[in-house]
């Protein structure tokens, strides 16, 4: 699987080359809630809704997949995980330079950090195919872990409790029926530079697109 997908990431950087296109001209990913009431603790959040109906969330998340003929992708987690918004970034196709904005658990004030990917090769267009192949297969939903009523209730009702290690984000797959189907394994694909300054997290984003497809099929 690993090796069809970096064909297909070639092939992509390919196209992309010989037609160059940005971000904003591929298809947008459908991700839900679309937006969060901004009376919702201060209207810091930008991923998730910490104040709404998460289980309520789900299904409607569900239903909108259903309508658009594609798998429904859950990242359960929290403003404060720096990595739920890592991925969020990576999937919509940034690359290099990444701000990122988030809330520590409790805080009433947003951080903001920016992190240099300092990559071997332009990342350009293999950002721009993993962003593309989100679009045309997945919906996009964040389960609030952290504040929302009923975050974990989705991970029960779906079945997803059992898979569950208690690291945020946990992104998995549900089939048609809402019923868990696959989780990312987070470590196989992320990327690390540690260090006091010079510091950055990211993905594979063949190893991610890769295990984004197995999802998909587990979940179908």
């Amino acid at each position: 699987m690993f090796s069809t997908i970096r064909i297909m990431l070639l092939a992509a950087t390919a196209t992309v080359l010989l037609h160059p296109i940005s971000v904003a001209a591929q298809d947008n990913i459908t991700i839900l809630p679309a937006e969060i009431a901004r009376s919702c603790r201060g209207g810091r959040a930008a991923l998730y809704d910490e104040c709404g109906s998460q289980t309520k969330l789900f299904q409607r998340a569900l239903s909108v997949a259903d309508t658009e003929g594609k798998t429904l992708l859950v990242s359960f987690g929290a403003e404060w995980c720096i990595w739920c918004h890592v991925f969020d970034q990576y999937i919509a196709g940034a690359h290099t330079r990444m701000t990122y904005r988030f809330s520590d658990p409790g805080a009433d004030q947003t951080e903001q950090v920016t992190l240099n990917e300092k990559p071997r090769q332009d990342p350009t267009a293999e950002a721009a195919a993993l962003r593309q192949f989100v679009a045309d297969h997945f919906v996009l939903v964040h389960i609030e872990d952290y504040y929302s009523p009923d975050g974990y209730d989705v991970l029960r009702q779906t079945g997803a409790d059992a898979a569950f290690d208690h690291s945020l984000p946990f992104i998995f797959t549900v089939g048609p029926d809402g019923r868990f189907a696959a989780k990312l394994n987070a470590s196989s694909v992320e990327t690390r530079r540690d260090g006091w300054i010079d510091w950055y997290r990211g993905y594979d984003r063949a190893g991610l697109m890769a295990a984004l497809a197995s999802m998909k099929a587990a979940a179908n």
